[in-house]
């Protein structure tokens, strides 16, 4: 497991990211502060700490607008769609997050394992279920279009539609 920075060691990161952002305390006076409270870290480990805060709330920002859009977009379509895009965000950043081994939060390489494993599950799922309800729609409107005495041809067109073919 990778060396913990200090700032993670004694849970700072919220109190650097308070006093830089809020009191607009510079990195040196904050490391001025931190050590008259007895904590032994330096102004770039202050530093590096709030760089890497900086990029993951980014981060984060981008995925909310990511998935902000996915659902704007997919408001007026089935539970499905919205699900499955959803669920290829989660796995887009979980195979995104697992190239980083270091930063990995998973207390064992099997609840990693396990996250992949239902997520594969969770898109194996969603697709089936896509696949399922466009072959009823498929049956659906073949029964109409005969019930209403529809050329063969425009089923078999409105068929291959359907299924992509």
């Amino acid at each position: 497991m990778p060396k913990r920075k200090k700032a993670q060691l004694y849970d700072l990161i919220n109190r650097i990211v308070y006093l830089y952002e809020t009191e607009k305390k510079s990195f040196k006076e904050i490391e001025s502060i931190l050590r008259a409270e007895g904590y032994d870290i330096s102004k770039s480990a202050i530093h590096r700490a709030y760089k890497s805060y900086a990029e993951t709330a980014e981060e984060f920002k981008k995925i909310y607008e990511e998935t902000k859009a996915l659902i704007d977009t997919l408001k007026e379509n089935p539970a499905t769609d919205v699900m499955e895009g959803i669920a290829t965000i989660l796995a887009n950043r979980l195979f995104k997050f697992v190239k980083d081994i270091e930063a990995m939060d998973f207390e064992t390489p099997e609840e990693l394992i396990l996250a992949v494993q239902r997520l594969s599950k969770t898109l194996s799922d969603l697709q089936k279920v896509r696949e399922e309800r466009l072959k009823q729609a498929a049956e659906r409107i073949e029964q109409e279009a005969k019930r209403r005495n529809i050329d063969p041809e425009f089923i078999e067109m409105v068929r291959r539609e359907i299924y992509g073919l």
